[in-house]
């Protein structure tokens, strides 16, 4: 397994850009004391459609499982090591980047409904042989549009 980060190289449009992007989101930058391997930062890359957040929140969880399974250690009082604290941050990183990733989403995607272009929503409107819609835009407007409705009270 190989570890590596440069910090020349943070991008979004390479696979050693996101790598390197995803390790510096989560602060593992440092080669003395490695947390997550390439092959897992990609991996997670991969299940999250490339987006450096999802990955980061995704490795985040992933480091926190790593430090959830030791034990707090206390040798002498001189030296303790509380992994579970490590756990704590690491999954309240994890939640950060998962929020980071679904407001940097929404912002740089627009969204769809449907899936469908007009021209098709226009000819499949234009055809003699479809049901009614059992809505339709205006329909609730207070008065409403349709003259039918209208009275004259003289």
């Amino acid at each position: 397994m190989a570890w590596s980060y440069e910090e020349t190289d943070l991008s979004t449009t390479t696979d050693t850009g996101r790598l390197n992007s995803v390790r510096l989101l989560i602060g593992d930058t440092d080669e003395d004391d490695q947390l997550i391997q390439d092959e897992e930062i990609l991996f997670g890359l991969a299940q999250v459609n490339d987006n450096i957040y999802f990955a980061g929140s995704w490795a985040a969880n992933a480091i926190a499982a790593k430090f959830t399974r030791k034990v707090t250690t206390k040798l002498d009082g001189a030296l303790s090591a509380n992994y579970s604290d490590l756990a704590r941050q690491y999954k309240a990183l994890s939640a950060d980047l998962r929020e980071q990733g679904q407001r940097y989403s929404m912002t740089s995607t627009s969204l769809r409904a449907g899936g469908i272009s007009n021209t098709v929503v226009k000819t499949t409107q234009a055809l003699t042989d479809r049901p009614s819609a059992s809505f339709s835009k205006g329909q609730f407007d207070n008065p409403p549009n349709d003259s039918q409705y209208i009275r004259d009270y003289d």
